[in-house]
């Protein structure tokens, strides 16, 4: 007897009342299944949220503790509740990590260890008098990149993804700083190399998202995407006001903007571009040059496709 004669077979003998369909169901275990993946799922995302929220809560409680007792302990005490913490809670994080990969309290350690060490770090810097060397700073944030670089490569978890990213871009701009002397010293000679700094991180940052889509990071694509695009664009933006040429092109930009959400497929991306172009056009019409504004009124259709592609595809 082949599929289709012993499906029919079942099917008639469920009409003729032979078989109910509850004596099917039981017999094949399928609602049982069904109901245990739903309470899987929600079990997991209460959990998820409780931790979330736990580890919030013991964040906020000892930031609170800290600065009660900040003022009455020493150099040493105040390195060791921050930075010492920090290093302590990121250790327990990995042992949790290593002994039990599936459960979410390593990834909250790990959380409120990355939340109190970069702080940490400034404490140690700032109690030691080395926070006037710019390229102190720097280095230490570096070493922090590097510390969650190789955490992350052990566990490969997307908190320490994050963190990595975070203290990479802190320790990117320190070097600047202290290569230039601060975005202070000089300001309107050196811009241009902070803006150009933003717009490749931006765009490093759309290429980590979208390389990000696949794997076991995918949970930072939005931010990613949202930052990425954000930098990116409020970078360009801010080039318009010295050249006519960043003016003339700048809306062609916008369009690479939506190109690139639909390609994709990310609404982050296409309503920071169609922000971008509104509020260049609305804010700052009186600056732009008769070109840039019919490319900004011709640029209109093409934002009705694109919103189309994305939200219906």
């Amino acid at each position: 007897m082949n599929k289709e004669e012993l499906l029919q077979e079942l099917s008639t003998k469920i009409s003729t009342g032979e078989i109910s369909r509850e004596e099917v169901i039981s017999r094949f275990s399928l609602a049982p299944t069904a109901l245990s993946k739903e309470e899987s799922s929600t079990h997991f995302s209460v959990t998820k949220m409780l931790y979330v929220l736990g580890a919030a809560i013991v964040v906020i409680g000892i930031i609170i503790f800290v600065r009660q007792i900040w003022y009455d302990i020493g150099s040493f005490e105040r390195i060791s509740v921050t930075l010492g913490l920090g290093f302590i809670i990121t250790a327990i994080g990995s042992v949790l990590l290593k002994n039990k990969p599936e459960d979410n309290l390593g990834t909250v350690f790990h959380f409120m260890g990355g939340a109190l060490i970069p702080g940490g770090a400034v404490v140690a810097l700032s109690e030691l008098n080395l926070q006037n060397s710019d390229w102190t700073v720097a280095l230490t944030f570096g070493a922090l990149f590097i510390f969650y670089v190789l955490l992350n490569v052990v566990h490969k978890n997307a908190v320490l993804t994050f963190f990595a990213i975070a203290n990479g871009t802190a320790t990117i701009y320190l070097v600047l700083n202290a290569v230039t002397g601060g975005p202070f010293e000089g300001w309107f000679g050196i811009k241009d190399i902070y803006q150009y700094l933003t717009m490749a991180i931006g765009a490093s940052y759309l290429l980590l998202g979208y390389a990000f889509r696949d794997g076991w990071n995918k949970k930072l694509i939005g931010m990613l995407y949202f930052f990425g695009i954000t930098g990116f664009l409020g970078a360009t933006f801010s080039q318009v006001f010295d050249s006519v040429l960043w003016q003339m092109f700048f809306f062609l930009i916008v369009i690479g903007g939506l190109s690139l959400s639909v390609y994709m497929r990310s609404r982050i991306i296409l309503v920071m571009s169609t922000l971008s172009n509104w509020s260049c056009f609305v804010y700052h019409k009186r600056i732009f040059c008769r070109f840039t504004r019919v490319a900004n009124f011709a640029c209109y259709p093409w934002f009705c496709i694109y919103w189309a592609r994305v939200f219906f595809n």
